[in-house]
Parts: C-alpha cells; sequence; structure tokens
C-alpha cells in the first residue's frame, strides 16, 4: 500500500501548485525586498525563446516547500539544485526565493497578505481566488497571452493545448488573460468501471453491457457464492460515505450512467448553466442505488465508512465491482490481488440505461496560475521556464529526463514552473503497450521503463506488480481511457472559474444537504417523492443565487 501510495503522489497523480507565501526580510531595513527592482536594467531579448540573458537575469519568485520534500529540504541548498543550476547556465536566468514556506493554508494567507500589501515578487504562484483579487488591482502584467503566444515552444503549446480553451478562459477577466495556467491531467480524474473478472467467469456471465446488465452481476455476485467459501459474505457494489467525490468506491459511474452529473454545471436547453445535482435524471440514479441496497448488493452500514475503510472489502475479497479513477489498480485493488492470488480485476467504461454511451464528468484540472509583476520588464523569462520543464518532461532526450526524472533524480518539486500535458499518462500507457509488443523498450524514459519492467515482472509471475499492467498494460484502465479519449466521451464541468461571493458562504450547505438526501434515498429513510421539495429547499439556501452568479460568469466570459 505505501509503495502503491507513493507512485500515485510522485508518477501518476501530480501535486497540487507550489503556492508561497511570507515575506524574506531584508537584513539592513528589517523591510519587504522590493520586487522587481533588478530587472530594470536588464536588457530585453530577441523572440528567441532559447536565447540566454547576457547579463544573467535576477528574477525574484515565491515557493513553497513541497512535502514531498520537506524532510530534506535546505534553503541554502535551494540555488544550486539541479534546476535552477540549468536556469542559470542555458537561460542566464538567476532565481531568488523572496520567501520559502510549507503547508498550503499558510503559504495561501501569507500570499494573500502580499498581494493586499502590494508587494509581490517578480513572478508569483496564485491559486483562483488569488487571481480574482489580483484582477481588481493594477500589481500584475495583462499582457501575458502576448507573451506566451510569442516565446512558447511548439511542445509547450502542444502540451498545453491538450487541456482545451478552458484554462485561458479562467485565467481570463475583464476580456484580458492575466496569467498564463498551470495545466494538469483533466482526464485523469474520470470514472472506470472496476469488476474482477475471474468472478465473472466462474460464474459464466459476459461484461455487462447496461446498467440492467450490472444490475444482473451484482446480484449473481451477491447470491452466488462467487468467492466459493460457502458463506453468504458476498456484495455486488462497494461504496463509501462520500459517493460523490471522485476516486474510489464511488457512484459517480453511476449517476453518468443515467445521464446524470451531479455537482458540476452543465448547459440546460436553453443553453443556461443548470447545476447538475438538481436535474430530474438524479432521480432514476437515485431510485437504482436504492434498489441495489434494498436488495444487499451494497453494505447495510456504507453510509458510516470512509473510502479507507469501506475498501477493507476490496482487500478481504468480498465485493466484484466498483467503480473509481483509473488509478484503483493500485489501491486499493491490489490488496486483493496480493490476499488472493487468482483474483483479477479488470475495468471496463461506464455503461448506461440506454443507447446513448454513458459520459464520464471531469472538472478542469489547473494546479494554478503564474501572474507577473507589471514592473518586471521580462515576462517572456517566465516562458522560458516553463518551455524547459516541458521540454525535459516530454522532449526527445531519453538522458535528459532521466536527469530530473530518473530514479537519482530531483523530480519535480525543486521547481514551481511546470505544465503537465492532460494526456501524459495516456501516452505512457501508448508506449509501454507498444514496446511490449514490438519487445523494443529503448525509447521509453525512465517512467515508462519502470512500468514496462514491472510488467514484464508480472507477466514472470510477480503477483505484486500487477497493478502496473491493470493500470498501464494492454489489459489496464488506460485502454479505456483511450477509447473515452477517441469517442470525445468526457463531459467537462462548465463553471471553472473563481468562486462566486454566494459559492463562498452557501456552497458548503448545499453540498452537506445534497449528500444527506441522497444517502437518505439510498438507504431508504427518504421517499425520492420529495425530490422537487429538496430541489426547492437547495434554491432557498442560496442556489438560485448561485446560479445567476454562474451564469452571470458564462456571459462574460464570451
Amino acid at each position: 500500500m505505501k509503495k502503491s501510495l507513493l507512485v500515485l503522489s510522485t508518477v501518476i497523480l501530480s501535486t497540487g501548485i507550489m503556492a508561497a507565501c511570507g515575506e524574506k526580510k531584508d537584513s539592513a531595513t528589517n523591510s519587504a525586498t522590493p520586487a522587481a527592482t533588478a530587472s530594470a536594467t536588464t536588457p530585453a531579448t530577441s523572440a528567441d525563446p532559447n536565447a540566454k540573458y547576457d547579463p544573467p537575469l535576477k528574477v525574484s519568485i515565491d515557493f513553497q516547500i513541497n512535502d514531498a520534500m520537506a524532510k530534506d529540504f535546505k534553503e541554502a541548498d535551494w540555488p544550486n539544485n539541479p534546476w535552477n543550476k540549468d536556469y542559470r547556465d542555458k537561460y542566464g536566468i538567476d532565481l531568488n526565493a523572496t520567501w520559502f514556506c510549507s503547508g498550503t493554508d499558510l503559504c495561501s494567507q501569507k500570499k494573500s497578505v502580499a498581494i493586499a500589501s502590494g508587494n509581490i515578487p517578480d513572478i508569483m504562484t496564485v491559486n483562483i481566488e488569488q487571481l480574482a483579487l489580483l484582477s481588481k488591482t493594477n500589481l500584475i502584467r495583462t499582457d501575458l497571452k502576448d507573451v506566451y503566444d510569442k516565446y512558447a515552444s511548439k511542445l509547450t503549446k502542444d502540451t498545453v493545448a491538450e487541456s482545451g480553451q478552458a484554462p485561458w478562459d479562467s485565467a481570463t477577466f475583464g476580456g484580458k488573460v492575466l496569467a498564463i495556467p498551470q495545466v494538469d491531467s483533466s482526464i485523469d480524474t474520470a470514472s472506470f468501471l472496476w469488476m474482477r473478472q475471474d468472478w465473472l467467469d466462474k460464474l459464466q456471465l459476459k461484461v455487462p453491457k447496461s446498467l440492467d446488465e450490472l444490475y444482473n452481476v451484482m446480484k449473481a455476485f451477491k447470491e452466488k457464492d462467487p468467492d466459493g467459501n460457502g458463506k453468504a459474505d458476498t456484495y455486488g457494489l462497494m461504496l463509501n460515505k462520500d459517493f460523490l467525490d471522485p476516486g474510489v468506491g464511488e457512484a459517480l459511474g453511476i449517476f453518468n450512467g443515467f445521464q446524470a452529473y451531479p455537482r458540476i454545471w452543465l448547459k440546460d436547453s436553453s443553453g443556461k448553466l443548470a447545476y447538475g445535482s438538481v436535474q430530474p435524471q438524479m432521480k432514476e440514479a437515485l431510485i437504482y442505488l436504492n434498489k441495489l441496497y434494498k436488495e444487499g448488493l451494497i453494505e447495510a452500514d456504507f453510509g458510516a465508512k470512509d473510502s479507507a475503510k469501506a475498501t477493507e472489502l476490496a482487500a478481504s475479497g468480498r465485493v466484484g465491482i466498483e467503480y473509481g479513477a483509473m488509478w484503483n489498480a493500485m489501491y486499493p485493488l491490489q490488496q486483493t490481488k496480493d490476499n488472493f492470488k487468482d483474483s483479477n480485476w479488470l475495468s471496463y467504461g461506464l455503461v448506461s440505461n440506454n443507447s446513448q454511451p454513458a459520459k464520464p464528468q471531469i472538472k478542469l484540472n489547473v494546479r494554478g496560475y503564474y501572474v507577473v509583476n507589471k514592473n518586471f520588464k521580462n515576462p517572456e523569462a517566465l516562458v522560458k521556464l516553463l518551455n524547459y520543464f516541458v521540454e525535459v518532461n516530454r522532449g526527445p532526450d531519453v538522458q535528459l529526463y532521466d536527469k530530473f526524472f530518473g530514479p537519482k533524480g530531483p523530480g519535480q518539486h525543486p521547481t514551481i514552473f511546470q505544465e503537465w500535458a492532460a494526456k501524459k499518462n495516456l501516452s505512457a500507457h501508448l508506449n509501454v503497450t507498444n514496446a511490449m509488443k514490438s519487445g523494443d523498450a529503448a525509447k521509453l524514459n525512465s517512467e515508462e521503463k519502470t512500468y514496462y519492467d514491472n510488467i514484464k515482472k508480472y507477466q514472470g509471475g510477480d503477483n505484486t506488480q500487477a497493478q502496473f499492467e491493470k493500470v498501464f498494460g494492454e489489459t489496464g484502465s488506460f485502454r479505456i481511457m483511450n477509447e473515452y479519449d477517441k469517442n470525445n466521451l468526457f463531459l467537462l464541468d462548465n463553471f471553472y472559474g473563481s468562486p462566486t461571493d454566494t459559492m463562498k458562504s452557501r456552497m458548503d450547505t448545499i453540498k452537506k444537504t445534497e449528500m444527506e438526501f441522497f444517502t437518505k434515498v439510498i438507504m431508504g429513510a427518504e421517499s425520492i417523492d420529495h425530490f422537487d421539495a429538496f430541489v426547492e429547499n437547495l434554491n432557498k439556501l442560496g442556489l438560485t443565487q448561485i446560479t445567476k452568479e454562474v451564469n452571470d460568469w458564462d456571459a462574460a466570459k464570451k
């Protein structure tokens, strides 16, 4: 489990944006060091994205000490880490951290103080709320899209473009792009249907193609003793109390199969944005889940179990179906393989209640935003730093990749300048499976080679490596991700702006109320006949005003 979680945190699921906070005091004056002073005398550079500054360009930035590096991090060593050394050697860019900090909440708080004081570094990373705050000031440059278009390499542009137009829209205020978004993969959050293929085989059942067929499989998994222990101790579906949160043991895939999309904003028939949790399709999905619960296909006490507790069903080999993310083969489903060597979890695409394909819902995944102090004369330096990360991470030079991302490299954490391709892990799957077919792994980078080697180990009988086959191999979840992508099935949340005023004060209450109602309906403590009253209650709690604000945002970005 620890190995799986480490892989998830450092390789597959990219960590959150390296925000920053606090102030570095000048030792002589004991006052905050003004930003953008060193750059005023630096000569302008040409449009060449690889041009080196001479004399070197001093650039002040913010830096958060990421949890993955906190134990061994030393401020004195930071200027000479491999990333910073290459920035100086290749581009003549000399980074200086105005402050170091750790802890997301503390960093965010102190960053907001820096914005309020009007004293920000040359380049700073911010979240969407802080960007909205900066949009009301005159602290930052408003020409970053032009700078990006001029200096971004083709590879950088291709990488960012994989996430579509939405990241740029989210960085746009008053018709001006105020920041360069730090993109990450949105598609990697999609839901998959995971099933015990060995149970299907034992009971001579076909892979279900619809929600009705899925119900029949769940019923068989409950009633026909698929584990062969002679006890009535198995369940059809693993579910946790936070079943609207993507990840593991969730129900989003079932809702999506009914064309219901909780907690995201969709276009209604009039072209307006509407909240998915209150649409009529939700009722049919809740009725379906209530049926599963009444017939004992879901644990009776699922409403009291968080995801970690719910996954004990998988570890104990007592459940045959769950909905979750592409990485579920690593956690928790590898535990089934560890305890039952003949078990075989496989992923499948979402099934629908009708002839229309089910579309997995996803949210825009932007780690944060890069803003530039209005007094900084060389905004193109930011783009050059992003170009280098993309070149290292996605370029053809395998040795350069391994220098930073190989087993002995510093990884991503010592630099805040990152852009991640939406299809990075999908590309890894395709590269690995092609190498498996050809037997030639020479072109794989160190990450992909690790997957390749572990899949080979699994094929050689090492069941601890099943997780890599079940994610990146020919039978892995990314074979389904590839189908989602080729068939354009992802359904993106249409609201990706800064939280509106009413969202900030009322959305938590609305979400809590909807979870209570949905859970009660599933468990039979509340009638689905009260759905309209539930919607009316949410509207009174603030949903009506939030819907107005969301549509005002949507109209303003057009």
